[in-house]
């Protein structure tokens, strides 16, 4: 199998493809012959050793595949050879070849593509739970999403528009076509507009009711202000430790030491919520993850929802890949396409 390697930390190039035996399953294990991995900013912090937790040097990145089963052990019994399926997997997604339990496959929504599938679990299951689990998000809402043109971002959009919500979107002014094309109401530029005036104008002065923010410290400043009465900000990321192409000390120190403190007094006398969201942390609490992803499967199914793929970059390419998101040159989500390392082998 082809498995593209943490070699160490540092920029997109430390990313380097190694070959191994094929792994094989265990009694309550299936294999999967990934066609598709989809690639998060988690991984490229990891990368950068910015990720608390993260893998060490020598582990493989990801942590979601789509493709085909090839081998089950022993004990499987309601899954086939030969299906298609999703994993959310630990032990890493940049891979041809994962061994996987059946806790950990999730049901392809009707009329999705394989690429589509690999798009599905940590965008729009981020995105949903932050949304309707944490947010609750209602009719008659407005919905301030930063990062708009992203992977979570593109699918937030979506979600929100099964809803009659205003949404507002924060992304570099390039992707703000498009971004009304899906539905947003609201398009600012964060590097050249005055968030917290255009967002307060926009309104009317009410402020908005749910905020989801992975941009870092001074923007979660901004997003706080703007919060209307009940209104909910959901942290669930800090892109700002990422500048550069490797860990810069000074820029992660300086991010650090600007982190808002919030006062409950303040909380209770303006009807604030601040929250923080974080797909990976749910070991013990996986039923609260299945429930929401039955939830979720089922809107999209409803409203026939697809993903927005900004491309799909053969495995050997992981690199450019990672450098093409960190570089926000991406509208939507970006993958790493593993069908050639295994089409012509025989196993």
């Amino acid at each position: 199998m082809k498995q593209v390697i943490l070699t160490k930390y540092g920029p997109p190039e430390v990313l380097q493809v190694k070959e191994f035996e094929n792994p094989q399953p265990k009694p309550n294990e299936i294999r999967i012959k990934v066609h598709y991995a989809g690639i998060n900013f988690a991984e490229i912090m990891a990368r950068m050793k910015l990720y608390p937790g993260g893998p060490k040097p020598g582990a493989v990145l990801g942590g979601e595949v789509s493709g085909v089963v090839d081998k089950i052990g022993k004990d499987i019994k309601d899954i086939e050879v030969g299906q298609n399926v999703i994993g959310l997997s630990m032990k890493g997604s940049y891979t041809s070849h994962v061994c996987l339990e059946p806790k950990s496959i999730i049901p392809i929504p009707k009329n999705f593509k394989l690429d589509e599938a690999a798009t599905f679990p940590v965008i729009y299951i981020t995105a949903y739970m932050m949304m309707f689990d944490l947010g609750n998000l209602q009719d008659g809402d407005t919905f301030l999403i930063h990062g708009a043109g992203g992977g979570v971002g593109t699918a937030a959009i979506q979600l929100a528009k099964t809803k009659d919500v205003k949404i507002i979107g924060t992304c570099s002014s390039w992707k703000h076509n498009r971004l009304k094309d899906m539905g947003v109401d609201k398009c600012i530029d964060y590097t050249t507009n005055d968030v917290e005036k255009e967002v307060m104008e926009y309104t009317n002065g009410k402020g908005v009711d749910l905020i989801i923010d992975p941009v870092g410290a001074k923007n979660w400043k901004i997003s706080y202000k703007v919060l209307g009465r009940m209104g909910k900000l959901i942290i669930y990321g800090d892109q700002n430790f990422v500048k550069g192409e490797k860990l810069n000390p000074l820029v992660a120190f300086k991010e650090l030491m600007s982190m808002p403190k919030y006062k409950p007094t303040d909380l209770m006398a303006f009807n604030k919520t601040v929250m923080g969201y974080h797909l990976g942390r749910f070991q013990g609490y996986e039923w609260k993850v299945k429930r929401s992803v039955k939830n979720l499967i089922a809107m999209i199914n409803d409203n026939d929802i697809h993903p927005i793929i900004d491309n799909i970059f053969p495995f050997e390419k992981a690199a450019d890949a990672h450098r093409h998101i960190q570089n926000r040159k991406n509208f939507g989500k970006v993958l790493l396409d593993f069908t050639k390392a295994w089409k012509y082998l025989f196993f």
